[in-house]
């Protein structure tokens, strides 16, 4: 007999919608779904939805989208706003409603009422990339390509390079082609955080044979994107044949912006995951020399290639580096002439054999400032060439100071660091 109580059915997960601007107008939906990982699990499948905007008319894309997710799914999508995609960086934000669409309307209606003022903050006005926080670009170099005769073009492999830094969102093509006319063949673009990570096996996907992905959490930013997931996700990226290493990953006790403890349990995680995979490891080293080397102690018989990135010690520890077995990444660190004299004196008494040197620009950081009255005409072209602090395009300068500090041709240099680099990444001679 039926007593009249009825049970409500249990609510059903809370989807909500994402707007993906900036599309490329080829994009399509299998894009966007491999993009934000929405086939992963039969869930997703099933319950988030992808309504690319077209023309009437022509059927061609209007280069957004609208994406319908669960709600936990949504709050990670929108840590990707900015990521590029495609040579493109996305726009990734809240839909509007209706609501707010009439809020807007109502708002501008406003503003159109008002007489312009040239001197407001914010949007158009002075403040705009201007001071503190505005754009480190020279624009009027953004289409600059540095012209080289051709036997003085090496081809190189950039060990290095933060391209997935913001001051390269804008100009990230342009970027690559100065590094292709510098011989930069090769790049292999670090991730840092976790969704720099995602977005350096993007672009590495887009231009294939060209950019190439080290995925990896650096020390700095454990203590925000080291969490339980992170390993998990770490893994899944190390599974794409573009990720060529780990990293960059380690200790810096100088900054210390993360806590100790945590960075070495992060650093003991992804050095499992380079043992596992076989992927070239990527360590920073900052004031934590000894730490580092007590870390990698119980992997000794399992490591893969180690390189240390962006050395900036001293010429003791690269000898108990090389004592090792591991590999120095050489920066501009190299030209600072206040800085850089270890890493100077080590190569040229053989304390760092050039075999053992992978060169890194680690761009848009450690900018080859090599001493005006030493500098050559090749190596001031290229510096002039970039449209930030530091690009890809100036591998060649420290190429050419080692080749100085040891006497030798800097094609000579750039074959031997080449092959190590070639061989470190198990890059093949038919990518080139």
């Amino acid at each position: 007999m039926s007593t009249g109580t009825t049970v409500a059915a249990p609510d059903a997960p809370t989807n909500k919608k994402i707007y993906v601007g900036n599309l490329g107008t080829n994009v399509t939906r299998d894009d966007l779904v491999n993009l934000f990982g929405l086939a992963a699990t039969p869930y997703l499948k099933t319950s988030c939805t992808i309504e690319i905007a077209t023309c009437e008319k022509t059927g061609k894309s209007k280069n957004f989208a609208f994406v319908n997710v669960p709600e936990h799914v949504h709050s990670e999508l929108m840590k990707l706003n900015g990521i590029e995609f495609y040579g493109r960086q996305l726009v990734i934000e809240e839909a509007k409603t209706k609501d707010d669409e009439k809020n807007d309307e109502n708002k501008e209606n406003r503003n159109k009422q008002r007489p312009y003022n040239n001197n407001r903050r914010g949007r158009g006005g002075y403040n705009r990339n201007n001071g503190r926080g505005g754009n480190r670009y020279d624009q009027r170099k953004k289409y600059t390509v540095p012209a080289i005769e051709a036997d003085q073009v090496f081809s190189l492999v950039d060990g290095g390079c933060n391209l997935t830094n913001p001051r390269f969102n804008q100009f990230i093509d342009y970027v690559i082609a100065r590094a292709l006319k510098g011989g930069i063949q090769k790049m292999v673009v670090t991730g840092l955080k976790m969704n720099g990570c995602k977005s350096a096996v993007v672009m590495s996907k887009t231009r294939p044979n060209i950019l190439y992905a080290a995925v990896g959490i650096h020390p700095h930013f454990v203590k925000d994107d080291w969490t339980d997931k992170s390993l998990n996700q770490i893994e899944e990226l190390v599974k794409d044949p573009c990720v060529v290493a780990i990293g960059e990953c380690g200790l810096d006790f100088n900054k210390d912006y993360s806590p100790r403890e945590l960075q070495e349990t992060a650093f003991k995680e992804q050095i499992n995951l380079a043992v596992r995979y076989k992927k070239t490891l990527l360590v920073h080293d900052r004031d934590a020399h000894q730490s580092i080397l007590d870390i990698l102690e119980p992997f000794t018989d399992a490591l893969p290639p180690v390189i240390i990135h962006c050395f900036t010690g001293t010429k003791d520890q690269i000898k108990a580096y090389i004592d090792r077995g591991y590999y120095i990444g050489v920066t501009g660190y190299l030209c600072k002439e206040k800085y850089g004299g270890s890493l100077r004196e080590a190569i040229k008494d053989g304390t760092l054999p050039l075999d053992k040197i992978i060169v890194q620009t680690n761009s848009p950081y450690m900018t080859p400032s090599v001493p005006q009255a030493e500098i050559d005409p090749i190596s001031q072209t290229l510096l002039n060439s970039c449209c930030a602090d530091n690009e890809p395009c100036t591998l060649s300068v420290i190429v050419r100071y080692i080749a100085k500090l040891i006497s030798q041709e800097p094609s000579q240099v750039a074959d031997v660091t080449t092959a190590t680099a070639m061989k470190l990444f198990r890059f093949t001679k038919s990518e080139n």
